[in-house]
């Protein structure tokens, strides 16, 4: 078998890479932003990510707008369908309340550690 064949196995495996990131941050990135947060992990070099995300945007597997010499690309949003608006304001209440769980648990932990650490200083 020739090395052409596991260039094109790495070549989509870091296709398949950046398109589950993208898909998971569900966020514009730039190719370097992409780079940056996927090298540590996966080991990936910049020229096969620019090479990767041009070929899904060519796929139509992700989108590509590009400003001056810059290039954005993030997930297709057409897979995520329409929401109704008694469907964007249930996650409005959702986004709420959690927002008001997380305010007292915060409160909860600063009480907590300002009690632990009145204790330890006296113990001191």
């Amino acid at each position: 078998m020739s090395g052409g064949g596991k260039k094109r196995d790495a070549s989509d495996e870091c296709a398949a890479i950046l398109l589950r990131y993208l898909q998971e941050q569900n966020r514009p990135h730039s190719a370097q932003d992409v780079f940056s947060n996927l090298q540590k992990q996966h080991g990936l070099g910049k020229t096969a990510v620019v090479k990767a995300l041009e070929q899904l945007a060519q796929q139509g597997k992700i989108n590509e707008k590009v400003y001056g010499k810059q290039k954005i690309y993030f997930p297709d949003q057409n897979r995520f369908g329409n929401m109704s608006e008694s469907d964007l304001k249930g996650l409005d209440n959702e986004i709420s309340e959690l927002s008001c769980k997380v305010q007292t648990l915060q409160q909860n932990c600063r009480h907590m550690e300002s009690g632990a650490f009145r204790k330890v200083k006296s113990v001191c």
